[in-house]
Formats: C-alpha cells, sequence, structure tokens
C-alpha cells in the first residue's frame, strides 16, 4: 500500500520559494475523514470487510460521485447496480476557489488526471471504472451476492507528451507499492488499442452465473446463458457499451460447456476483470477501424491490479481469444479511398456499418470478435531502444509498458508510450475541431450558413456578421494553428528535426479535406453539411489515411 498522506506543506513568506514550497496532496481539511477510513481499509485483513471500506471512502470523498442505482429483474433475482466516477467538475471549482488555488500548480490540470495526481488515496482506492453490484433472490430464501466491478487502476504516460490531458501525472507516483522504475528487470510492451475502455467480469448467484461488462462509467449484468440480445439493445451506435456486451456475450456462448464452467470459476475466484478495448468503425481516434471487435489486454486480480502479462496472454490463449495484429502497427487499410461529398448521405444510410449498428449489428455465429493485443517481452536494457522504436511507430496509438520487478518478477507499474505520429494526428484533429468543424457547425462559414439541420438538431438563427467568415479565411486560420501547433510540440521527441514536415502535413490535409469534401466552397448546394460533418466525427482516421496514400502516390 501507499505511503499515509503527508498534510499540505506550509507556504514560505518568500515568494521565490512559492514553487519549491506548493503543496503536492490535498489538504486535511479536504480528505480528514476519507484518511480515517482509508487506514481501517490498510488495516482490514478479509476481501469483504475491504470492499465494504472502499465503498465507504468512495461515497465520503469531497470528489467522487455516487450514482443513482440502476435496477435489474431477472428470473431469480434482482440486480442493483451503483457506479462511482470522480466529481472533476466539483474538483475544478474547488482549485478555482481561494483554498484550492495553491493546489494548481501540482495538479497540473483541472481533469481527472489533475486529480489522481494530488491524491494518493483516490489512485489507490478509485480505479478508472468501479460499479458495486448486488443481486437479491426473488425467492429471500438466501442471502444478497455482492461484488465490486472494477476497471484497471490508473497509470499514467512516461513522459508529457505520452498524456491526452494536461496535468503533472508521472509514471512513478502511479507504481505500486512505493516502487519505481530502478526496481525493474522486465518489461513487456502491449500495443495501445485506439478505441473505447471495456471491462468484462462474471458473478455467481445461488449457482446462476451472471456476466458484468461496459464501458468505463457504466456496467450492464444479465444471466451468462442467455444471449446479451435478451435483456438488452445494442442498436445505439453513441453507447460503447452496448457492443461490448454484445460481443462479450457471444464470446461466452460460444465456449463449450466445460470451458464456462471453467471460465466462471476462474473469473469469480482468481480475478476479477478482463479488460479491453472496443473498435467501433463508426467512431475512429486516429488510428483506422474497419470492423466491429474487441481487443483485451489483461486480466486484473481479486484486487483490482493486473497480472502478470504471461499469465493474461496464457488466460486469452485457453479461452481461444487469440492475437488480432501481428505487430504494434495496425495494417494500413486495403482501400484508403473515401466516398465523395455527394454521396456520404447515400454512404451513411445504406452501405456504412452505422445502419449495421442501428439495427442491431448481426454478429457471424462462428466469426471470433474478441481477441487480444500484440505483445512482447524485453530485459530492462532493451528500454531506451524500444521506446525509440515505438515513438517511430507507425498507425498506431502507442503502447503500454508492463514493469516487471527484478527480483520477485510480480508487475510493479505500468506506462503509456505514445506513438509521435498519433501524438501529432490528435493535435491536428483538435486543430481542425476548434478551428473549422465547429464553426460548420454552428453556420459560421459564409458559404455553409445555418439551415435545419438532421432530427431539428439545429435550427435556423441569425448569426453576428462578426462570427461569419468565408470558407478561405477559416482555411488559413485552421492552418496557421496547426503549424503553430506542430512548432509547439517540443515536449514530443523529434519535433525539433521533424516540426515543419509535421507542419506541411497538417496544413496539406486541411487543404485536402476542404477541397475533398467542402469542393472548396464552390458548389455548396451539392454538400450535405450533417453527413460531411458526421464523416469527420467518426472516420477522422480513415480520411487521414486516404490523404496519406494520396500523398505517398505523389
Amino acid at each position: 500500500s501507499i505511503h499515509p498522506p503527508s498534510s499540505s506543506h506550509p507556504m514560505s513568506d518568500d515568494p521565490r520559494d512559492a514553487a519549491a514550497a506548493a503543496p503536492t496532496e490535498l489538504p486535511e481539511s479536504v480528505e480528514g475523514r476519507s484518511r480515517e477510513i482509508y487506514e481501517e481499509w490498510r488495516a482490514a485483513t478479509s476481501p469483504a470487510e475491504r470492499d465494504r471500506l472502499q465503498v465507504k471512502f468512495l461515497k465520503g470523498h469531497p470528489f467522487v460521485q455516487a450514482k443513482e442505482p440502476t435496477i435489474y429483474e431477472f428470473a431469480k433475482h434482482r440486480a442493483e447496480v451503483s457506479g462511482f466516477r470522480l466529481h472533476v467538475y466539483k474538483f475544478r471549482k474547488w482549485l478555482n476557489s481561494k483554498k484550492g488555488y495553491p493546489y494548481k500548480r501540482a495538479a497540473g490540470g483541472m481533469s481527472d488526471d489533475g486529480l489522481y495526481t494530488v491524491s494518493p488515496m483516490l489512485r489507490e482506492l478509485m480505479p478508472r471504472g468501479l460499479h458495486r453490484v448486488t443481486l437479491t433472490p426473488v425467492d429471500s430464501k438466501t442471502s444478497a451476492t455482492t461484488v465490486l466491478f472494477r476497471g484497471i487502476p490508473k497509470f499514467s504516460g512516461l513522459v508529457a507528451c505520452d498524456e491526452d490531458e494536461e496535468s503533472n501525472a508521472s509514471a512513478s507516483i502511479f507504481f505500486y507499492d512505493g516502487a519505481s522504475l530502478k526496481d525493474a528487470g522486465g518489461f513487456y510492451v502491449t500495443a495501445k488499442s485506439n478505441g473505447e475502455n471495456a471491462k468484462m467480469g462474471c458473478l455467481v448467484a445461488d449457482g446462476v452465473p451472471y456476466l458484468l461488462a461496459g464501458s468505463k462509467n457504466t456496467c450492464y449484468i444479465w444471466p451468462a446463458e442467455d444471449p446479451y440480445s435478451k435483456h438488452g439493445e445494442a442498436n445505439n451506435p453513441k453507447v460503447p457499451a452496448q457492443f461490448i456486451c454484445l460481443l462479450y456475450s457471444h464470446f461466452y456462448l460460444n465456449l463449450t460447456a466445460e470451458q464456462k464452467r471453467e471460465f466462471v470459476e476462474l473469473m469469480t475466484t482468481k480475478y476479477g476483470t478482463i479488460m479491453g478495448e472496443i473498435n467501433t468503425p463508426w467512431y475512429e481516434h486516429v488510428v483506422p477501424i474497419n470492423d466491429l471487435f474487441m481487443e483485451t489486454y489483461t486480466l486484473l486480480d481479486a484486487r483490482g491490479r493486473p497480472v502478470h502479462p504471461k499469465t493474461s496472454f496464457d488466460f486469452f490463449k485457453h479461452f481461444g481469444i487469440d492475437q488480432r495484429f501481428k505487430t504494434i502497427s495496425v495494417p494500413p487499410p486495403e482501400k484508403s479511398g473515401v466516398p465523395s461529398p455527394d454521396k456520404l448521405q447515400e454512404f451513411y444510410e445504406t452501405k456504412s456499418q452505422i445502419k449495421m449498428a442501428e439495427a442491431g449489428y448481426p454478429l457471424d455465429a462462428k466469426q471470433p470478435y474478441v481477441n487480444h493485443v500484440y505483445f512482447s517481452s524485453h530485459s530492462i536494457q532493451d528500454l531506451d531502444g524500444v521506446i525509440n522504436s515505438i515513438r517511430d511507430a507507425k498507425n498506431t496509438e502507442g503502447a503500454v509498458l508492463y514493469l516487471t520487478d527484478a527480483k520477485s518478477d510480480r508487475v510493479i507499474g505500468l506506462v503509456k508510450v505514445k506513438a509521435s505520429e498519433y501524438v501529432l494526428r490528435r493535435r491536428i484533429r483538435e486543430n481542425l475541431k476548434g478551428a473549422l468543424f465547429s464553426k460548420l457547425s454552428r453556420g459560421e462559414v459564409k458559404e455553409f450558413p445555418v439551415r435545419e439541420r438532421e432530427n431539428n438538431k439545429v435550427q435556423k438563427k441569425e448569426k453576428s456578421p462578426a462570427k461569419i467568415l468565408p470558407l478561405k479565411s477559416h482555411v488559413r486560420i485552421v492552418k496557421d494553428r496547426i503549424h503553430k501547433g506542430a512548432r509547439a510540440l517540443t515536449h514530443v521527441p523529434g519535433c525539433k528535426e521533424h516540426w515543419e514536415e509535421w507542419a506541411a502535413f497538417g496544413r496539406g490535409f486541411a487543404e485536402w479535406w476542404v477541397s475533398s469534401r467542402l469542393l472548396n466552397g464552390t458548389n455548396p448546394e451539392q454538400i450535405n453539411i450533417d453527413y460531411v460533418l458526421k464523416e469527420a466525427k467518426g472516420r477522422i482516421a480513415s480520411l487521414f489515411a486516404a490523404y496519406a496514400s494520396l500523398n505517398s502516390k505523389k
């Protein structure tokens, strides 16, 4: 366990010492009662007592929000699912208050990463997703069964460029039991799947197995022997958890009777959660996704910590979960073209996988939709070289490194390493969203005024003339942002040597997108801007790939 958090450091009277004396952990006035419960939790010996105290701690913490329970009714049990999440809004308000302001420097940002940075107790007791699940028998002849369904503990990037959010989170503070990089004797590389958080579990009540699944902040439950579709829908592309449940149920029901028995036993006695990411072809980040699939990457033990990677991947192999990609990089799509803008509406309404999703996404009975990520094992002496190869990798978000203790070989910490291409393209995407896509959505581009949009979500209204600019002006602004943004990536290795090349790619992509999707504004009546923006939001990685393919041919 971590050492008990220290009280906040006194501020120096000398302003020159302000930075050094700034407090680094939340003060006792904020976490006081939570600390008492935390100490009880550390002293507890039984798993049930530790779980009870963990829930008590979370319910009482000022920056944790307990969600309203969801009730499920089944033939033999009534399920109550209660979730917890970080209350980042309250944390932001506190940081902006007189009492909280001194902690802004330590947090580095008003995000969940910033909150984890200044609260060692939350790092240990509030994983990335946690739900309390209670099954009560309808006949009341037996007692209720309660479990905590945990997500993976928070871990950090190796350096600043490996984080998506601004914070002062560093890898060292997220290592387990006070360990550090110097204690590592080896490490495993696991590919960082570029999808959405997925977690899967299992519990047994009165001899009846149930499956648990969801995204970071969601949890669904249903009888394991029933297909998920009997108890829940999977027709809303905006809810990844529905498709996590769909694929997990498909995986389980394709196991043999003996495999099911063994799987349930292991997942309820030895392990707690299977962690993965759901990849949906209608919502890409930076890596193209052409099919619906799930990639698993680790098992969590009963405490919620990642087990040794060899244990995880042996488990996956044993239950028929195979590796999807041969390397850390995803193969580029066979077809890098995209529909012309006048065909986008037809594509989305007839051929796109989003239409399949809205229709319930029919699955092939024998196709394995659950795979595992690429992994490899290394000596700690290879760390620098491996990190450099990850930074240089293409068509990948990067990797998660599992560092193992030199003496015991147990996992002592996880760190993220992002590929430089991913960091750059994510920055370009955010520049486009802020300086162009949002302007089109709000009707602030002269050639594409606001009109009545799909589902009447956007109504016609007058815009201030100062806000409405010609398309070419918006393009000039976004290209300038991309240029400055690439030059500002000084925390990314290779920036000094490659920033001009990165900027040229981003500016070129913006020009190509405006030309190929908006026809440079010359024929706006041919453009259905709703579908252009839908593509930009959900298929940006495929658009990057199409431009890169054309660029390489030139």
